[in-house]
């Protein structure tokens, strides 16, 4: 049986390797006494013990060796990647120097952890043919752009909330989007997947992100890339071929490794 792991959990596990965060979660702890931080680490400690993934040997916390080393990659790593699929399955690969673990959220709200190969092999074999579920060799029918609000974009795709033109007419100054937004309101109706990447880096002692969302129908492919413009979120939206989406991941990537392997801290 995989075990499976508490929010808490894996909180309590990082504070045992004093890391300062976990990238891709809130801290559940935040609002906790001193006492009831106690207890959740009680209660994790017997948990890993039970599982046979933790000891106490001569009065020191020892860690099986394989459990021991994916907290670490956890702890320590300076690049990390969430896939979010239809806002229910969400996946986050955190990079070490030789190996990516891979934290699964399950249905009931608990997570399993997985040991990936390489990055370079965990980009190709897992990463990649995520993003690309759902697409589909389709012909580009117009090659202008979009300007989309992420409230509106995320309502539109988790609510079915219809977005009105006036307000894409307004972020795209005033252009004639008819035809635009008539395929994009179907690719929206129709849609197979939406995809989410997220990339999350460290430069400098502080973290960055870089991100973009992939959107298949069976009549179109988008590509909808993360940007700022004052102070809004706006997403900035294509259709794309199939080569067209797997090039601009490998921008993202480019963008965020510039040219250096991920390595820990």
């Amino acid at each position: 049986m995989i075990p499976t792991f508490t929010v808490n959990d894996l909180f309590v596990m990082m504070q045992t390797l004093n890391a300062k965060t976990l990238i891709g979660f809130t801290d559940p702890f935040k609002y906790f006494t001193k006492q009831e931080i106690e207890k959740e680490w009680e209660i994790t400690y017997k948990k890993l013990h039970k599982l046979e993934l933790i000891d106490l040997v001569n009065g020191e916390v020892k860690l099986e060796e394989a459990f021991s080393n994916a907290l670490w990659i956890m702890s320590r790593t300076n690049l990390t990647v969430e896939i979010l699929t239809d806002w229910k399955k969400k996946s986050l690969f955190y990079f070490g120097n030789d190996n990516v673990l891979e934290c699964s959220k399950l249905e009931d709200g608990t997570y399993t952890l997985y040991m990936h190969g390489s990055p370079g092999d965990t980009w190709n074999n897992v990463i990649y043919p995520r993003m690309l579920a759902g697409v589909q060799k389709q012909k580009v029918q117009s090659d202008e752009n979009i300007l989309i609000s992420t409230s509106d974009y995320i309502d539109w795709l988790k609510n079915g909330i219809h977005i009105e033109s006036s307000k894409l007419e307004k972020l795209n100054e005033n252009r004639d989007l008819g035809l635009l937004t008539r395929q994009l309101k179907n690719t929206f109706q129709h849609k197979i997947h939406n995809n989410r990447l997220m990339i999350f880096y460290k430069e400098d002692f502080e973290w960055s992100i870089e991100g973009l969302h992939v959107l298949t129908s069976p009549t179109s492919n988008w590509i909808f890339k993360m940007i700022n413009e004052g102070e809004s979120e706006l997403l900035e939206g294509k259709q794309s071929t199939s080569v067209d989406v797997v090039i601009a991941i490998l921008d993202v990537l480019r963008r965020v490794k510039k040219e250096n392997e991920p390595t820990l801290n």
